[in-house]
């Protein structure tokens, strides 16, 4: 079997798994979902994957169907992941952050004069507003160029990398759930001059509903990242970087952008800097778990030689 095989199989297993397990979760817990504002994503993912996969593979075209999988399973594994968050909330756990406030000091940040350093630097300040947009954006065209140029493996890696973050994240936060900094300190997003804060405190009434109101209920036009600890944004910074670095043309600039991303969680998202040390180190327990599933029992974090001598992006054509 292949490395790109493996990596697609993990890929709908764990959608496959994730759809059995976070609706039996949400019941447990008392989380309350409107299935309809989900329906509609859902739906769609399911018609692009049964009418334009198949269609694909007849005519045999496999970077057209792993970008079809790509994106149709990214799609369907939206909904779980979404409501997965708001299971790890719903469970109540005690409020983390003077805790995490504590670990920063301990590695000497102060995030106040952290955060006045980028507010008066109208062009860092901007470039990060801009790089934190990016997140979904490369999410979805990541997968679309590797398929493209020929590295499908690594195409499915991505999607597949991502939803086990989120379900790692999601499962930290039961014990580390935290309303974010800009909360915490009481900064005001109108008291910045150049930083787009709304971003790291518009997800905190979601984060009180859920915990505080009985009758709430998750509705997926409503929904927000809530995570804090640790940063899904600053994973997925690590898992863009290494998935792009496989094509020579687009490394550097991608690892640039995704140094942006990293430290714009700070800025936008609202996030401790130990958020982000926690998010690369997910990142980068999820990357090798998933090049172990998906390489049969090896790692190589890089494409080399086999041991047969070949380079290992052969078995990805």
């Amino acid at each position: 079997m292949s490395d790109t095989s493996r990596a697609r199989g993990f890929l709908i297993g764990l959608t496959g798994c994730a759809y059995a397990i976070v609706p039996i979760l949400a019941w447990f817990v008392g989380l309350s979902v409107d299935l309809r504002g989900f329906a509609q994503p859902i739906g769609a993912a399911l018609v692009f994957l049964m009418v334009l996969g198949p269609l694909c593979h007849w005519r045999r075209i496999p970077s057209l169907k792993c970008i079809v999988e790509c994106t149709g399973f990214g799609v369907l594994l939206t909904a779980p992941l979404v409501v997965s968050t708001y299971v790890a909330f719903a469970l109540k756990q005690p409020l983390q952050d003077q805790q995490l406030l504590q670990l920063d000091r301990r590695l000497g940040i102060d995030w106040l004069s952290l955060i006045a350093f980028f507010d008066t630097n109208p062009l860092l300040a901007k470039s990060l507003t801009f790089a934190y947009q990016t997140f979904h954006l490369q999410l979805l065209f990541l997968p679309v160029l590797l398929s493209l140029c020929g590295q499908r493996a690594r195409a499915y890696q991505i999607v597949g990398t991502y939803g086990l973050i989120c379900v790692i994240a999601s499962i930290i936060t039961i014990w580390y759930p935290a309303l974010g900094t800009y909360t915490d300190f009481a900064v005001s997003p109108h008291d910045l001059k150049n930083i787009n804060g709304m971003l790291g405190v518009e997800y905190v009434p979601q984060i009180v509903a859920v915990r505080d109101d009985p009758n709430f209920i998750l509705q997926l036009q409503y929904a927000s990242g809530i995570i804090s600890f640790p940063s899904v944004h600053a994973a997925v910074a690590v898992l863009c970087s290494w998935g792009a670095w496989i094509i020579r043309w687009i490394r550097f600039p991608m690892i640039f952008l995704n140094a942006l991303m990293l430290l714009s969680a700070i800025t936008e998202g609202g996030h401790y800097v130990v958020d982000l040390v926690a998010g690369i180190g997910v990142a980068g327990f999820s990357i090798a778990f998933v090049l172990y599933i998906s390489r049969g029992g090896s790692v190589q974090f890089y494409p080399g030689k086999t041991r047969s001598g070949f380079s290992t992006l052969a078995s990805d054509r």
